[in-house]
């Protein structure tokens, strides 16, 4: 059971000191605006990202876009945080939003890819992120859009209150799943519910006997299995 596990060393010793804002790291707008080229809200609020993100800045920008109704603008910024300084990470979107690796830039944008995202946005503040992430696996899935990534679009369209909120879904994907599995034993299947669960569980056991919410622990996490907090 989640409750019987301890808290790593390393971990308990990050998560016992003062915690800090992530670390602004830099990105490259040119990929993404030509592979979004037919789409103005997304060009819009792609050329007025800054060129260093965070998960602060990226969070205040796609709640602003979200709130004002420009779904695929809000996703696409979390997706410029979400791939970092991959490379791939426009393509990869790309794929999300016409449904097909074969010629992306040139297919149009899949009508309900918005109103998935922002049905799985709707189901993580009313119902939680266990139910949502039980939606955008199942009834909700988006094609070429696996776990590790619409837990990130979970995370910020519920990060309301701040980047810290205690009511956001945390990000689960394979970095995090892979250092747990080192440090803590756990086998967490990272494109199933009932991991997912267990890994709410966990994180929220582990925050709580340090008074810090699920993603702070999902961001301690992340920070030792990357390098990068």
């Amino acid at each position: 059971m989640t409750h019987d596990i301890p808290v790593p060393h390393v971990l308990a010793a990050l998560l016992g000191k003062e915690p800090q804002p992530q670390r602004t790291f830099p990105w490259r707008p040119e990929p993404w605006l030509e592979l979004m080229h037919d789409l103005p809200q997304v060009v819009a609020v792609l050329q007025r990202m800054p060129e260093r993100v965070d998960r602060a800045s990226t969070r205040q920008l796609v709640l602003e876009e979200f709130e004002a109704g420009r779904t695929l603008a809000a996703f696409a910024g979390a997706m410029v945080w979400g791939y970092g300084t991959t490379g791939y990470g426009p393509v990869r979107t790309r794929w999300v939003l016409t449904g097909t690796k074969t010629s992306p830039r040139t297919s149009p944008v899949l009508f309900d890819v918005a109103q998935r995202l922002a049905t799985g946005a709707t189901t993580v503040r009313r119902e939680g992120p266990l139910e949502a992430f039980r939606c955008m696996g199942t009834e909700g899935r988006i094609k070429h859009l696996g776990s590790a990534f619409f837990t990130k679009w979970l995370y910020f369209v519920s990060a309301t209150d701040s980047p810290d909120d205690a009511t956001a879904a945390p990000i689960l994907d394979k970095q995090v799943a892979d250092w747990l599995y080192t440090h803590a034993g756990t086998n967490l299947r990272v494109n199933r519910t009932d991991s997912y669960g267990q890994y709410l569980q966990l994180l929220t056991g582990w925050g709580s006997q340090y008074d810090r919410s699920a993603v702070q622990v999902e961001k301690a996490i992340f920070g030792l299995a990357t390098g990068r907090d």
